[in-house]
């Protein structure tokens, strides 16, 4: 995967170790989940931006990263959020979608726009009790360790 860091100058040392800090965080905290990444690539095969989905009982929920700025433009992220929704109707015992964090009002306005509400307290509508699920298949989480569910 790429880091991409932004400082505001070439004498930004510590705007750079924050940067750099925050870029790691969300790589190894992303790796470290539960769930599946989805990598977008443009056409000479660069990670222009990454879907983070993790299904937990009856809910799927899907974390949006863009590479850049450039790659902003491409709009992807409907593309990813169609095929969420798609997956998440067509899959037995999901009834609802999370889109994750919005980080600005900008951005829960663009969600509303396309029909989906804002909600403060997902764990009031969003059922996550249940097992994690990994490639169509439940797993139960035993400490650090998941380990598929035996029928």
């Amino acid at each position: 995967h790429e880091v991409r860091l932004i400082a505001y100058g070439e004498t930004d040392v510590e705007g750079f170790f924050d940067a750099l800090s925050e870029a790691v965080s969300r790589y190894v905290g992303t790796t470290r989940m539960s769930g599946v990444i989805k990598e977008y690539r443009n056409s000479q095969g660069k990670i222009i931006a990454f879907a983070h989905e993790i299904r937990k009982g009856e809910t799927i929920r899907g974390q949006w990263f863009y590479g850049d700025e450039e790659s902003a433009k491409s709009y992807v992220w409907f593309h990813s959020v169609q095929d969420l929704v798609k997956r998440a109707i067509d899959a037995e015992g999901v009834n609802m979608v999370d889109l994750g964090p919005s980080g600005s009002d900008a951005f829960s306005d663009l969600k509303a726009r396309y029909g989906f509400e804002s909600v403060e307290d997902w764990p009031a509508v969003a059922d996550y009790t249940g097992p994690f699920w990994y490639e169509g298949e439940p797993y139960e989480v035993r400490g650090n360790v998941q380990s598929r569910l035996l029928e």
